[in-house]
């Protein structure tokens, strides 16, 4: 059986250390956050989907096709229309396509493909959003 837990949690660790390590601050899916309007910050949701079982027997491992979206919201005025792509260009090597984001030899969370899109928010952010499209994988014992 998929853990959206177990998958969520490594995603929003990844994101969140990528988020300390550059200054960000990160709003969390489901928890309040005030943004400034002149400041920087990520907002990350994950999507999950529903569950198909690849083989036909009860014992078939269990496989979701999911996506987890990285907001990036840059303050108008400042860096321009591109400061945005700037960050989710490092925000992709942090995310490569193929690799794993869990692999406990029960759970695998692999990514297959990321992209980003520029687009205009508010009155006061430009948005760049990037969406990493995975194949998560469980095993049944």
């Amino acid at each position: 059986m998929i853990d959206d837990f177990k998958t969520s949690k490594a995603l929003l660790d990844k994101t969140q250390a990528f988020a300390d390590l550059n200054n960000y601050r990160l709003a969390v899916q489901s928890v309040p956050f005030t943004p400034s309007p002149t400041e920087t910050y990520l907002k990350e949701t994950f999507l999950g989907n529903e569950t198909d079982p690849p083989g036909l027997s009860a014992e078939s491992s269990d496989r979701q096709d999911s996506i987890y979206q990285i907001d990036i919201f840059t303050p108008k005025g400042q860096g321009g229309k591109f400061a945005g792509q700037a960050i989710a260009n490092l925000l992709k090597i942090e995310f490569p396509r193929v690799s794993f984001v869990l692999n406990d030899g029960v759970q695998k969370v692999q990514i297959s493909n990321v992209s980003s899109t520029i687009i205009n928010a508010n009155k006061t952010h430009n948005l760049t959003v990037i969406s990493i499209d995975l194949i998560v994988i469980a095993v049944n014992a």
